[in-house]
């Protein structure tokens, strides 16, 4: 499909974006790997198929820029209450007790313990249960509903008013209560936990982010399982055997970068990563198909009809504590080593389906977009630009939402920008948070195949105007 490219002189340059069939292969391709980056051990597919693509669009500059990371991986967990065996998952980046690398065992005969069961986990609910030498039981809560990112935000494009009220309680895995939970827990002196999955579809094939300080062993339930435990406990079952062992092990973080130099070394960065912790259709294949477009769409433009360089760059350590993400920042914009002075980020992850637990529990699928939502840091104009991309290319409950305002709100930007932002680089972020985020049910079934070729025209005009603004009226 024909596109206007970047506009230096008032004179147009046609362009032609991938579409949507195009698009999704690479997301197939990606997704076929299966677990990528570190999240398997010392992983090059995903790299690999990356860097042939930048070599046939022909970008300079391509490089890997490798980063200390570690892999996390579980070989033996069992879960028993009385005499009753519980399905489960292991708690990824659980027993974290070297504080660093090495194996973890419960050893031959598991951790036995009575159940301390604390609720939600809140102070009081500690205050009146002696979790001491105990495994804790307690339920995991999502804390940012939909209804929070629509409250936030400056604009919403939603033409046919598909918002629907009783979907706007359904909460992001993303910002949990459990950091605060388990630091309570191995604060009392608990020995274990098992976190059941309250807010989440009937699965517990959950892999959250990286959450550093876990020193003691944990497993995954569901909500029906939870339920399962209590009522074993309450019949006298109090008694809980854990088996966990397995190893977190050093590995390589590998970042993929690529470039398509423009007439000034004034450089916008084009952003996704790669890695995944299942098949990752969603994330973030997704996300990389979109700048793999984008960079094959931009390199049919000559370089004379560039205003600024245009940086491609595909994360890995997502899920392993950002190592890549901290590197990338250090080398190319706290202390730069190359000429290149990066102006603006954008960065795009998760073209998903919406999803919902159904009445039995069960994962719904909807074939709509899911909410999603466009942070932004930049000013007045472009802020104005995107709108107008988002209803331009019809990205149909599609959210602005200014950075400054939900940062102070939660601590962080959610988005794989967050180190970028954080280091003072305007962003514009756009992304989705499904319920099947972390899930083994984030197949290729769930990225919402119409939606690929418009987000990423939407996000063409949105840099073209980048290129074009000078880069001192970038940020707001």
């Amino acid at each position: 499909m024909e596109k206007q490219g970047l506009q230096p002189g008032g004179t147009a340059q046609e362009a032609i974006m991938p579409n949507n069939e195009t698009i999704f292969a690479w997301v197939s391709d990606l997704a076929a790997f299966g677990r990528r980056g570190t999240n398997a051990l010392d992983d090059r597919r995903s790299v690999d198929y990356l860097l042939g693509a930048f070599k046939d669009f022909g970008l300079t500059g391509i490089q890997v820029q490798e980063s200390e990371s570690f892999h996390w991986r579980a070989s033996r967990s069992k879960l028993i209450v009385g005499a009753t065996p519980i399905p489960h998952s292991p708690a990824v980046f659980s027993f974290n007790a070297h504080d660093g690398n090495g194996p973890f065992s419960t050893g031959r005969d598991g951790l036995s313990t009575p159940l301390a069961d604390v609720g939600d986990g809140k102070e009081d609910d500690f205050a009146q249960v002696d979790v001491t030498g105990r495994i804790v039981l307690f339920n995991l809560r999502f804390l940012v509903p939909r209804s929070l990112l629509l409250a936030g935000g400056e604009f919403i494009h939603d033409p046919h008013d598909s918002v629907n009220a009783t979907d706007l309680d359904t909460a992001n895995p993303y910002l949990t209560n459990f950091e605060d939970v388990l630091q309570r827990a191995i604060n009392a002196g608990a020995a274990g936990f098992v976190g059941v999955l309250a807010d989440y579809f009937d699965s517990h094939d959950i892999c959250p982010e990286y959450t550093e300080g876990i020193t003691i062993p944990g497993l995954w339930v569901t909500k029906r399982a939870g339920a399962r435990i209590r009522a074993l406990t309450a019949s006298g079952a109090a008694h809980a055997t854990m088996h966990l062992e397995g190893a977190r092990v050093p590995t390589t973080a590998r970042t993929v970068i690529g470039y398509l130099p423009g007439r000034s070394t004034d450089t916008i960065m084009i952003q996704s990563h790669h890695d995944a912790a299942w098949d990752g259709g969603v994330e973030d294949a997704s996300g990389t198909a979109e700048v793999l477009a984008l960079a094959r769409y931009y390199s049919r433009i000559p370089q004379e009809h560039r205003p600024k360089t245009l940086m491609f760059v595909l994360m890995d350590s997502h899920w392993t504590g950002y190592q890549a993400h901290e590197h990338f920042v250090e080398t190319f914009v706290t202390r730069p080593a190359t000429p290149h002075r990066i102006v603006a980020n954008v960065t795009l992850e998760h073209i998903a389906k919406q999803a919902e637990i159904g009445p039995d529990g069960q994962l719904e699928i909807h074939d709509l977009p899911e909410y999603r939502a466009v942070f932004e840091n930049v000013s007045a104009p472009l802020k104005t630009v995107i709108d107008d991309a988002i209803t331009r290319h019809d990205l149909q409950r599609t959210i602005r939402l200014p950075s400054d305002k939900l940062v102070p709100l939660i601590g962080e930007l959610p988005t794989d920008a967050g180190f970028v932002y954080d280091a003072g680089i305007p962003t514009i972020s756009f992304i989705s948070g499904p319920l099947y985020l972390y899930d083994k049910a984030d197949t290729l079934d769930k990225v919402h195949k119409s939606d690929l070729a418009p987000v990423a025209q939407a996000f063409a005009d949105i840099i073209d105007h980048l290129a074009t603004t000078p880069s001192d009226r970038i940020p707001a």
